[in-house]
């Protein structure tokens, strides 16, 4: 016999003690009905066999967890919203303050009105 059957004939055994005692302690719980004693002792019968019975069966007393369904929120959420656009937002804003405050992208270039219209001109006469 290896360990796993030992240990499973020992579990048995101990099931099998619990639940004979807790045999003879609810004979003696209807023994004491029929002798009309007192009702404190029929009741003492029952409980300590019912503990007897949760001893040799734990699983029935401690019964697993119910699993959490998850419930739909109400109304939209608006938080992983707020988190994407606000770095868009930041970013756009920071590019049109650098294109309002900043150069126009020619640096070589001072520009005046005079140049511009210079520049400007359409059709481009050759040089």
């Amino acid at each position: 016999m290896d360990s796993d059957q030992i240990e499973r004939k020992a579990r048995y055994e101990h099931i099998a003690h619990h639940l004979e005692l807790a045999s003879s302690l609810y004979k003696k719980a209807a023994d004491s009905l029929k002798s009309e004693d007192d009702d404190n002792q029929y009741y003492s019968f029952v409980k300590e066999a019912n503990h007897l019975i949760d001893e040799a069966f734990p699983e029935r007393v401690n019964a697993p967890k119910p699993i959490a369904i998850a419930q739909p929120k109400v109304g939209f959420d608006w938080k992983p919203f707020l988190k994407v656009l606000t770095p868009i937002v930041l970013v756009l804003i920071a590019l049109l303050i650098l294109v309002f405050t900043g150069t126009t992208g020619d640096m070589t270039k001072s520009w005046n009105s005079d140049e511009i219209q210079k520049n400007t001109a359409y059709p481009k006469t050759p040089p």
